[in-house]
């Protein structure tokens, strides 16, 4: 009898011991799995990492941005990016919006408007490093997402800014005291259309100025006008190469 009862408890026997097996693989697994993922950055480690890659890479390339980090700047800067991967960013003020392949900026509240409006939060670049993940390839790391959108696509401006005339009338031969005079100061770059300011620089005491921008066509004025007749200066970027060009302001002197 006691032989029969064994047989008829074996099978249950080897059912919970098969279990007990099963659940010391899995706890084995999932150990491991916790200890290679404490090992590994954390999405929002990596989304950091990111943000720190891209706007140490537009200051040293660029220059600090005078509104902010914002998608106009980005996507100046980084020619690997897409308008699309700004869709639902958010700013400090609002969000982008990616429709019909256009990217709208919708303002959050509109009692209050500042110039730094579109300058993207913290959690808008999170959605950013996201986006361009998702699209470039979820399993890449965050250097390798930088080096994903970094194409060659920045140039370098340099010269000198001359204000002239300086005198009502031209002499000849020429006055030495009547020649183009250098401008010491501030100058902003702007969008080739419009009016908004991408990034701004100076120039040495005798006009000289060099400047690093994306490939495309940029408008180069004065932060602080000096006359009536002073215009800006439309200037052509091309990728890896380095434009010298030679600026004249016109004071309106004639």
């Amino acid at each position: 009898m006691l032989f029969m009862r064994d047989l008829k408890n074996k099978p249950l026997l080897l059912v919970l011991f098969g279990a007990l097996i099963i659940v010391g693989l899995a706890g084995v697994y999932w150990w491991q799995r916790g200890d290679a993922l404490l090992m590994q950055p954390q999405a929002g480690e990596e989304a950091t990492d990111f943000v720190e890659k891209i706007q140490s890479y537009v200051v040293e390339n660029i220059g600090q941005p005078i509104e902010g980090f914002n998608a106009d700047i980005y996507l100046r800067a980084f020619p690997g990016l897409l308008k699309a991967d700004f869709n639902r960013v958010k700013t400090g003020e609002g969000v982008y919006a990616y429709t019909n392949g256009e990217l709208e900026f919708i303002r959050a509240r509109n009692d209050v408007i500042s110039s730094a409006e579109e300058a993207i939060s913290k959690e808008g670049h999170q959605t950013l490093f996201e986006n361009v993940q998702g699209r470039l390839g979820a399993h890449l790391s965050a250097g390798e997402v930088v080096k994903g959108i970094v194409v060659q696509g920045l140039g370098k401006i340099t010269g000198t800014i001359l204000l002239g005339p300086t005198c009502p009338v031209l002499r000849d031969p020429p006055d030495p005291e009547c020649a183009d005079k250098p401008i010491f100061g501030d100058f902003i770059v702007q969008k080739a259309m419009g009016n908004i300011g991408f990034v701004r620089f100076s120039t040495q005491r005798d006009g000289s100025f060099s400047v690093t921008l994306p490939a495309g066509e940029h408008y180069i004025t004065l932060a602080k006008p000096k006359g009536l007749g002073i215009q800006g200066r439309l200037v052509n970027v091309v990728a890896g190469e380095t434009t010298e060009v030679a600026i004249t302001f016109d004071t309106g002197i004639r």
